[in-house]
C-alpha cells in the first residue's frame, strides 16, 4: 500500500512538471526551451510556488523569464504578428479591456482579422499588426490584471503568432471613475470622455463650468457594458439632471460635439 501510495505522489509531480514545462514552451517556444533546459529546471525548482488555487500564476513566471533573457519578442525586421483573444465572459466589456490595455502599451494601429461572439457569452478576437516586437506578454498581463481579468493561457504560435486566454469573469474597468453617492467629483478638462462607476443611483446631477458650451451626451450602461439609456441634447446646458437606469453600473459624460466644448472640466453629484 505504502508503495502504491508513493507511485501516486510520485505520478502527481512528474505530471504537474510536464504540465508546467509545456506551459514554459507555450511562453517562450521549443527551440528557446530546449536550449535553455538547464537554466528554466534551476530557475523553476519549485514549480508548486507558482500555482494559485491549481492555476499557473502567469505574472511571476513571464517575469522570471523575461528577467534571464528568455522571453524574447523582438524581430530583426518589422514583421506582421497574429494574436487571438480567447475570453470566457462579458464579450463586450472584455473587447474595451483588451483595447484600453492594448493602447496604455502604445497599440493603436491594428487591424481585427476576425471577431466571433459564442456561446455563452465568449469571445474570440483575432488581430494583425505590423510591428518591430510582438507585444510583450508580461505587460500585456499587468495592463489585464490592473482591469481585474487574469491570463490563464498563453501559446507561441511559430514565429509571428500568439495566442491569449483571458478570465474576465470578475473584471472591472479600471479607468472608471468611481462616485459614491452624495459625493461631488470635479473634473478637470477632459482628454477623452469621462466614464464614471456607480454602485446605487436614482439620479445624477451634472454641472458645467462657467467659459464650457455644453451639449450634452450621457450614455448609461449596465456592469456588462450594454447600452441601457442614450441622453443627448443639441442645445447648451449650464447644468443637467437625470434619472438613473436600473442596473446602471457606468456612464459615460460627453459632448456631442467636441470635448473642447468641455475644456474647463464638470462637476459630477450621484443622489440615491
Amino acid at each position: 500500500m505504502l508503495k502504491i501510495f508513493i507511485s501516486t505522489i510520485i505520478l502527481i509531480v512528474s505530471l504537474n512538471a510536464n504540465s508546467f514545462n509545456e506551459k514554459i514552451i507555450n511562453i517562450i517556444g521549443y527551440d528557446e526551451y530546449r536550449v535553455n533546459k538547464g537554466l528554466i529546471d534551476h530557475l523553476f525548482s519549485n514549480k508548486g510556488s507558482y500555482y494559485k488555487n491549481g492555476s499557473l500564476s502567469y505574472i511571476p513566471v513571464i517575469e522570471k523569464l523575461k528577467h534571464n533573457g528568455l522571453l524574447k519578442v523582438g524581430f530583426n525586421s518589422p514583421q506582421n504578428v497574429v494574436i487571438t483573444f480567447n475570453v470566457n465572459d462579458d464579450p463586450i466589456k472584455s473587447l474595451k479591456i483588451i483595447s484600453d490595455s492594448l493602447k496604455a502599451l502604445g497599440y493603436y494601429h491594428y487591424f481585427t482579422k476576425q471577431l466571433i461572439y459564442g456561446e455563452n457569452t465568449n469571445l474570440k478576437w483575432t488581430i494583425t499588426l505590423k510591428t518591430e516586437a510582438a507585444i510583450d506578454p508580461l505587460m500585456l498581463s499587468k495592463e489585464l490584471f490592473k482591469h481585474n481579468s487574469l491570463i490563464v493561457d498563453i501559446k507561441k504560435e511559430g514565429y509571428t503568432k500568439w495566442m491569449y486566454t483571458i478570465n474576465t469573469s470578475n473584471s472591472t474597468l479600471s479607468k472608471a471613475k468611481l462616485i459614491i453617492a452624495g459625493e461631488e467629483v470635479r473634473f478637470r478638462k477632459p482628454l477623452k470622455p469621462y466614464f464614471v462607476k456607480i454602485n446605487k443611483a436614482n439620479s445624477i446631477n451634472i454641472l458645467s463650468r462657467p467659459g464650457n458650451q455644453w451639449f450634452p451626451s450621457v450614455v448609461f450602461y449596465d456592469r456588462h457594458l450594454n447600452i441601457l439609456d442614450i441622453v443627448k441634447e443639441d442645445k447648451k446646458h449650464k447644468s443637467l439632471r437625470l434619472e438613473v437606469p436600473e442596473e446602471t453600473k457606468y456612464i459615460k459624460i460627453n459632448d456631442i460635439y467636441t470635448l473642447a466644448n468641455i475644456k474647463r472640466g464638470l462637476s459630477v453629484i450621484i443622489k440615491e
